[in-house]
């Protein structure tokens, strides 16, 4: 394929075409260089006794629609018009400005798919202990959910709603609490990321590497010259990974803000100020990582685990959970047996003697 004076330039270097197995992707910025090109393309595999699959085979205006529209044609046949395509796993669209939208969206859609398997009534009779549910997610659900984190930050909150709802249904499912459960426990008690910092992570790890790659290589190529974009006030690459880290609950770090949430939160008492599990093996206590597996979620008895997970994570059935959604003040929600202090979970626990066989239990 010959390069002409409309190809596009990345940092200098003049890119005609891409090529990924058998898919081919051939750029211009003129209708008539993109005739060339297609015709050269066309003499080539002739020469060397290939068929280009016209079926297949399409074009797509990036960014400004032409006022005039052109038509291009291979060997006589016409290439067709498409305004949203899939070129190895990504999602094009015409309008740059939907392109994440559209990609997540599908991705959203499979991942959520995946849950409803993993989850479905079929298995209801096997239902998955915490860890290889974990397992599962890992391996099935976020795959998904961070296709496409590298090349496409996130740059809308909007275009990661999706993706959000999905993980966080699927966490709640894991650990078998309601919808109105707290999110930050979610992620603190399961060791899983928050969809958007994990893309973000994923997005600079990507720049680390490009950044590391031979001067002239076409990944550090397109960095830099969308980095001279940024300077320039244009869009770019590098722009939206700047906005995306700026839009995260903790701009640009990766420490999730889940500690501080947990911590002066009313409705997560019996998570606030935990030490680490082996405390007592430890001549200075530390306290508990903010985000990991916990230990109570490989209890092996499903009830057990399922009624320590709710009563930790304000899932209950106390007075001070049931009646928040009834508009009930928080110093009317009485014990059902003493009927003398609100009926919260250390009061259920530790202090209620209103009831013989409760405080036998205890």
């Amino acid at each position: 394929i010959p390069e002409t004076l409309d190809d596009v330039l990345l940092n200098g270097l003049r890119v005609s075409h891409l090529e990924q197995a058998d898919d081919i992707i051939i750029f211009a910025k003129s209708p008539e260089a993109l005739q060339l090109k297609l015709d050269a393309f066309f003499a080539w595999c002739c020469r060397n006794l290939l068929v280009i699959n016209g079926r297949k085979s399409w074009w797509m205006p990036l960014g400004c629609r032409p006022v005039a529209i052109p038509s291009f044609n291979i060997n006589g046949a016409d290439v067709p018009l498409e305004h949203e395509k899939s070129y190895v796993g990504m999602i094009l669209n015409s309008s740059l400005s939907l392109e994440q939208r559209a990609h997540t969206a599908d991705k959203a859609a499979r991942a959520h798919r995946i849950s409803c398997l993993v989850f479905g009534r079929h298995n209801q009779r096997n239902k998955f202990p915490p860890r290889p549910a974990r397992k599962l997610y890992m391996g099935l659900v976020d795959p998904h959910l961070t296709h496409g984190a590298d090349v496409l930050p996130d740059s809308t909150k909007i275009a990661t709603k999706k993706l959000e709802t999905v993980q966080k249904t699927y966490l709640r499912k894991l650990l078998r609490v309601g919808p109105r459960s707290k999110v930050a426990p979610l992620f603190t008690e399961t060791g899983v990321s928050p969809i958007r910092y994990r893309r973000a992570d994923l997005a600079v790890r990507y720049l680390g590497y490009a950044l590391q790659r031979p001067a002239e290589d076409l990944v550090r190529c397109a960095v830099l010259d969308s980095a001279s974009l940024l300077a320039a006030r244009a869009k770019s690459w590098v722009g939206d990974l700047a906005k995306a880290l700026s839009l995260l609950p903790v701009p640009v770090g990766f420490e999730m803000p889940a500690d501080d949430e947990i911590e002066c939160s009313a409705k997560l008492p019996l998570l606030r100020g935990r030490l680490h599990e082996n405390c007592f093996l430890q001549a200075r206590p530390r306290p508990a990582p903010v985000s990991t597996f916990r230990g109570y979620l490989k209890l092996y008895a499903r009830e057990h685990r399922t009624a320590l997970t709710r009563l930790l994570l304000s899932d209950h059935g106390l007075a001070v959970e049931r009646l928040r959604y009834e508009g009930v003040a928080h110093e009317d929600r009485m014990c059902r047996f003493c009927l003398v202090e609100v009926e919260d979970e250390m009061h259920a626990l530790f202090a209620c003697d209103g009831n013989e066989e409760l405080a036998r239990l205890r």
